[in-house]
């Protein structure tokens, strides 16, 4: 790399020592933090197969001739067959498989489409070794009619005619945060929920300096150290650390500075006293906790708002959807897969797990090797762990998907590298194996080192756990959300596998919203717009008898 490029690249400040917009770490965090209103454009919705089947012909008598072998496809929800692999796009026949019923039988390995618009009724056999992927593939068609639907955010927002509240996702690593509106819209406010902190020089005391993605330049240009306000010491939340400086630094962006930001460009009025607040939670924080920031979000002295709910985030994702039944699969930094039937969820069947992002980094910090260091010394020092976790993370953003078909088929398909550009006209060659083999070790952990199920096992597993009754429903209702959720092909993948373990019968369905990484934010909408919503919270009247109940719970 030039060194005229570097220097040009460097901090550069104003007489008080800020720094300008260009510091490249800012221009980092701010691709890594901003809000994307172009949707995830994603071509999946039908399974495509093709291959050679033996179509029944109930009115020819004789072994023989029963069974006629033909050249089948799937495509665009219909079902085609040619006289053989070579013929050109004009099928002998077809059928609408939109609607119909698909019964499989393993013993005979055969399939019955019945029913539909055309009221179908045709057997084909198929060879055991592909009846599985024939029978999803069947299937995703057949289901087509149930076009997905997902809640889609509106632009411009307009601020809702009556109920005046504060949507408020708190995270772990991230917080989103936004006036309502009438009609759902993305968040104005996303930021790492981290703060960066310092010591006065003359008693030691704490200080927070600034918080969200600018924590980044102080914390590299002064050494200012980095904090975020919730520290769990558990994996249920029911032991977790507040800073209440770093706490309040962070609520005081998204809820006071940020909202009253968007109110002013919406051309309405913020008044804390006048606004209710949905606080979001992840479900590995216990209500114990949670309580603790509904006393500060009411205590007069601190924000003073009208009144407060709390709603776990899983069901909110469901509400995206428009559902409230379903699996909830959050991978983020750390993965939790939450099943929700009717809206509760079913404790016993919640699986958590440290995996994820931190070790998909790790390959690629692994994989890339020396090459980064060329990359990192435009964005900070060796030492700076911060900046080299934000670096992976771009470049896994940028380059890193799921082999949907897995690793033989992808290899046999050709092997791409890409090309990740940074600021400055700089950028960095990802091998093309890297690629998709970093995050392998979510479908095989033992390539991470972990001795662990993969993740298709686990949703598998907690769905096993919820009453037979909901089993089905589940396996067809399955939803990504989370950052890493956002990797090209997963859904596919886990889709694929997870139809291994289920029962033959039965639909799998991974659905995945391009709006999935505030598909938490835009399901709040939902409850947040109600006419009763107001009677849900908790106000200064009753926030004794509140916190009496989560004591007692």
């Amino acid at each position: 790399m030039e060194n005229s490029s570097s220097q040009h690249l460097s901090a550069g400040t104003i007489p008080n020592g800020s720094l300008v917009d260009d510091r490249p770490i800012r221009w980092l965090a701010s691709q890594l933090f901003k809000v994307e209103w172009n949707p995830l454009v994603e071509n999946r919705r039908f399974k495509p197969m093709e291959g050679h089947l033996e179509l029944f012909n109930e009115h020819v008598n004789g072994t023989d001739e029963t069974w006629k072998r033909l050249y089948f496809r799937t495509k665009d929800g219909r079902f085609q067959w040619f006289a053989s692999h070579c013929a050109d796009e004009h099928p002998i026949s077809d059928l609408l498989l939109t609607g119909t019923t698909i019964s499989a039988n393993k013993e005979a390995w055969t399939m019955q489409i019945r029913g539909g618009k055309e009221d179908a009724n045709v057997v084909v056999r198929v060879p055991s070794n592909v009846f599985e992927k024939w029978h999803q593939a069947l299937l995703s068609h057949a289901s087509s009619s149930l076009v997905d639907a997902y809640i889609q955010p509106t632009w411009p927002p307009v601020p809702h005619r009556k109920n005046r509240v504060v949507l408020l996702k708190l995270g772990r690593h991230a917080i989103s945060a936004g006036v309502l509106t009438q009609k759902p819209s993305l968040p104005y406010s996303f930021f790492p929920t981290l703060c960066a902190v310092g010591n006065t020089s003359k008693n030691g005391t704490q200080k927070v300096v600034t918080c969200g993605a600018n924590a980044f330049n102080e914390h590299q240009t002064h050494g200012w150290q980095l904090k975020r306000p919730i520290e769990f010491k558990n994996d249920d939340g029911e032991v977790v650390e507040f800073d209440d400086d770093v706490l309040k630094a962070v609520l005081n962006k998204a809820l006071l500075s940020d909202a009253s930001a968007q109110a002013q460009a919406m051309d309405i009025s913020f008044r804390p006293h006048d606004y209710l607040i949905l606080l979001a939670i992840p479900h590995s924080l216990a209500l114990r906790a949670a309580s603790e920031l509904v006393k500060m979000l009411l205590n007069t002295a601190q924000f003073g708002f009208k009144g407060v709910t709390v709603v776990r985030q899983p069901t909110l994702v469901l509400y995206s959807y428009d559902v409230t039944t379903g699996v909830v699969v959050d991978l983020g930094e750390q993965l939790s897969i939450v099943p929700v039937i009717d809206e509760f969820v079913v404790d016993d069947a919640v699986k958590m797990a440290h995996f994820g992002a931190p070790q998909i980094r790790e390959q690629m910090l692994n994989g890339i090797g020396g090459d980064l260091q060329k990359v990192l010394d435009i964005f900070g020092n060796d030492d700076d762990d911060s900046t080299l976790q934000l670096l992976l993370r771009y470049i896994i953003e940028k380059s890193c998907y799921v082999a949907a078909d897995g690793i033989e088929e992808e290899r046999a398909k050709g092997i791409k590298d890409e090309l990740v550009e940074f600021v400055g006209q700089h950028s960095l060659k990802v091998n093309g194996e890297l690629r998709f083999m970093a995050p392998e070790g979510l479908f095989m952990p033992q390539l991470w080192g972990l001795e662990m199920p993969a993740l298709h096992r686990m949703v598998h597993e907690a769905i096993q756990k919820c009453p037979i009754d909901s089993r089905r429903m589940l396996y067809r209702n399955v939803y990504l959300t989370g950052g890493t959720s956002l990797l090209r092909g997963l859904g596919e993948r886990l889709e694929h596998e997870l139809a291994q373990l289920a029962p033959a019968s039965v639909l799998v369905q991974v659905l995945n919203s391009p709006w999935r990484r505030h598909s938490t934010f835009l399901g709040s909408h939902t409850i947040a717009a109600s006419e009763d919503f107001e009677k849900c919270c908790v106000n200064g009247m009753n926030l004794a008898e509140y916190l009496s109940r989560i004591d007692e719970e």
